[in-house]
């Protein structure tokens, strides 16, 4: 890895300042929850009313600017793009800092939504940007180096804003370094080599709903690019599901601690990385979708291990701990720790699934129109999230409990695992 990425300087320019934008957006968001939830708000309604309102205020710009921020993508040049857009991150950060010391509600949600803006309009940037920088026999390997290392990036955010937003003096500590991470990210997008101006006609279209609409559907032409972006947002959809159940998972089904939940997420990331690097190594490179459907089936294979192991748990079934288990109870309590390896597993499966997505993605979207392909990703991944926490409440509403919510996603899984082999064998059909 690390001879790859001496031998490629602007993708690895690139490499860091996306792993530096998704460490700094998790390390300001998770602090400002746990800021929210242990400093600022007074009972449980607020806590949720305020966290929930947090997490809409970031995704919602997704929806707003995507489509602009594809066009302008397509429009000039990639590279300048880039650099402009990091800049324009120091300024939200400088604002996020002087929220956070001066402890202003208002000001920490303007900022959040501020950078779900800043990363809508870098997100078509930097995934279109790499057939650019790549050739096309090392792009699967760098797609692969992009999304594990944005999982580990979110992973260390998560846990060093947390922890360290509340030691004393924290949140001064906190803001500085928000800024600096601003300013480092900055400084590496200088070294990215001029990209060339690919669509000088781009019309650009400024009506938010209208540019959307035309751009899904302009988009649909290209079946199999499409076909990755929502495979892509499916992936979100499962992700989004478990990711931000996993706290409640631990604390009100395993009865375990905030130190079993970091492992968990550790496991995770860790995990979708394996499966990135796997699938890299084993397809050479090569666009093979072929065992999607299989990943699927497993991923649906796990949820379904998961609940008979909850489920058949005595904690579960009503005889309630008073304390909760640390991680060293949890890792001696054999079967539960099982759920530690069906978790590496699922993740692992995740990383090889969504790799070679990104790849076709890439690969199959003529260069004039890839950013907006990457853009319209970026709209339904955050529509697919949405929807998979509406269909949380809906369950929670008829009393459905979590581990019963992961069996019927499971179920729901099986039948896009058969999608998924359905579209690769028409694919390969009409290639012979």
């Amino acid at each position: 890895m690390i001879h790859f990425l001496r031998s490629n300087p602007s993708f690895l320019s690139l490499f860091i300042c996306q792993f530096l934008g998704a460490f700094n957006d998790n390390l300001y968001k998770n602090a400002m929850i746990m800021f929210i939830t242990f400093k600022l708000s007074q009972t449980p309604e607020q806590t949720g009313l305020l966290i929930t309102l947090a997490a809409g205020l970031f995704i919602l710009p997704f929806f707003l600017f995507s489509s602009f921020a594809g066009q302008l993508a397509d429009r000039y040049p990639k590279s300048k793009l880039i650099q402009k857009i990091k800049l324009s991150e120091v300024l939200v950060m400088l604002v996020g800092a002087v929220a956070l010391m001066s402890q202003q509600l208002e000001l920490l949600f303007i900022t959040l939504f501020l950078m779900g803006t800043q990363s809508a309009f870098f997100g078509p940037l930097k995934y279109s940007v790499l057939p650019e920088l790549l050739e096309d026999k090392v792009l699967m390997k760098g797609n692969a180096l992009f999304s594990s290392s944005t999982f580990i990036a979110i992973l260390l955010g998560s846990i060093l804003g947390g922890i360290g937003v509340l030691i004393d003096g924290g949140t001064e500590l906190i803001a500085v370094f928000v800024l600096l991470v601003a300013v480092l990210g900055y400084g590496v997008s200088l070294w990215i080599s001029r990209t060339p101006l690919e669509n000088p006609e781009l019309k650009l279209e400024s009506n938010i709903l209208k540019s959307t609409w035309n751009m899904v559907r302009l988009c649909r032409h290209y079946p199999s690019p499409f076909f990755a972006v929502l495979a892509i947002s499916w992936f979100w959809f499962l992700g989004a599901v478990l990711l931000s159940q996993i706290p409640s998972l631990v604390k009100y089904d395993l009865h375990a601690d905030d130190s079993v939940v970091v492992t968990f997420l550790a496991l995770f990331s860790i995990g979708i990385a394996m499966g990135a690097a796997l699938v890299t190594h084993v397809f050479k490179g090569k666009i093979n979708l072929k065992w999607h459907g299989f990943f699927l089936g497993g991923i649906s294979l796990c949820f379904i291990l998961i609940y008979l192991l909850v489920t058949g748990y005595p904690a579960s079934n009503g005889n309630n701990q008073a304390l909760l288990m640390t991680l060293g109870d949890f890792l001696t309590d054999w079967p539960l720790n099982s759920l530690m390896v069906l978790l590496l597993l699922l993740a692992i499966l995740g990383g090889a699934y969504i790799v070679p997505l990104y790849t076709l993605l890439q690969k199959e979207t003529p260069q004039p129109l890839r950013a907006r392909m990457v853009a319209v990703n970026n709209i339904l991944n955050a529509f697919f999230m949405v929807v998979s926490s509406i269909l949380i409440m809906i369950g929670y509403a008829f009393s459905l409990s979590l581990i019963m919510q992961f069996l019927i996603v499971a179920l729901v899984n099986g039948a896009m695992a058969f999608l998924i082999h359905r579209f690769q064998k028409n694919r390969h059909g009409k290639q012979q």
